[in-house]
């Protein structure tokens, strides 16, 4: 992506819809000149764009998409994609490649991007390469998720000295998500919905490094798909500890401690807190300062 693409992308996004333009941009406007002069200018900031055109025998060069990202304090980057409407389908996934690979090279851990959740498009493209729900924000409509640079899964980034929390929950939602940051931990939420592109290491009988660099699992999800995972963990990482939600838990758990149902920063500093210990991160009291 040069200076000399800002014609070319005023025209792509010019000619995307008003949902097109809300999915990309969050607004049902274009965005300004000056916004996108300096998309163009990505590079002089140690950062990566790259545009798609297509060219032709009989007609000028057409720019048809483009994707890039930016550096995000924590070491990782945020990704932003777009695709002209008539070669959706299989350029996005090409574009996320070329992003993927470059910021591996360059030593990036996890590209994150926020992303309206009825944007199935995007959402599908990213849980194909393994995508976890890093937060879900006061409107329900968006999410911050990550996707992985070196392997199936993201890998944990950030503060090293939180305790760091996985959980397993339909739709990458957790009611508990916000208590456990307030309290002191890292969180990620795997969204459950494995597939045949990216399906889950642990129920495929396979070590999941998100999951064996955690301090502790929270198993979300119900019935038997519950019970194969608390086996797998076991069976997998067993350095790591695991309790279950009191909404999808049963006395088939086994032993494994459940969280109470109206969860506070107390529940999850004595219940999760509980679970891990000294050697693995540090002075555990520390998470129970804040208030609920």
């Amino acid at each position: 992506m040069v200076v000399a693409d800002v014609v070319g992308l005023g025209t792509l996004f010019g000619g995307l819809d008003e949902d097109d333009m809300y999915r990309r941009f969050f607004s049902a406007r274009p965005p300004p000149a000056r916004f996108i002069e300096q998309m163009t200018t990505v590079s002089d900031r140690g950062d990566f764009g790259v545009v798609a055109v297509l060219s032709g025998s009989g007609r000028d060069d057409r720019l048809v998409g483009e994707a890039g990202y930016a550096r995000l304090p924590g070491g990782d980057a945020e990704v932003g994609i777009t695709v002209a409407c008539a070669l959706r389908g299989w350029l996005g996934p090409y574009l996320l490649d070329l992003l993927v690979a470059e910021a591996r090279s360059q030593g990036i851990p996890n590209l994150q991007a926020e992303v309206l959740m009825a944007n199935r498009r995007m959402m599908s493209l990213l849980e194909s390469r393994g995508m976890a729900v890093i937060e879900c924000y006061e409107n329900p409509a968006i999410a911050r998720v990550c996707i992985g640079t070196k392997g199936r899964t993201p890998v944990w980034s950030g503060d090293a000295a939180a305790p760091r929390l996985l959980v397993e929950a339909a739709g990458g939602r957790w009611r508990g998500a916000e208590v456990a940051r307030r309290a002191g931990f890292s969180v990620l939420v795997c969204p459950g919905r494995p597939s045949r592109l990216a399906p889950c290491p642990a129920t495929a009988g396979q070590p999941c490094l998100l999951a064996a660099t955690s301090d502790v699992i929270v198993i979300s999800v119900g019935g038997e798909r519950r019970q194969g995972l608390i086996e797998a963990h076991r069976q997998l990482h067993p350095g790591v500890r695991l309790c279950t939600d009191a909404v999808s838990s049963s006395i088939e758990d086994h032993g494994v401690p459940i969280l109470p149902a109206a969860t506070t920063v107390e529940d999850i500093a004595a219940v999760i807190g509980g679970l891990t210990d000294d050697a693995i991160v540090g002075e555990v009291p520390a998470v129970a300062g804040p208030a609920r």
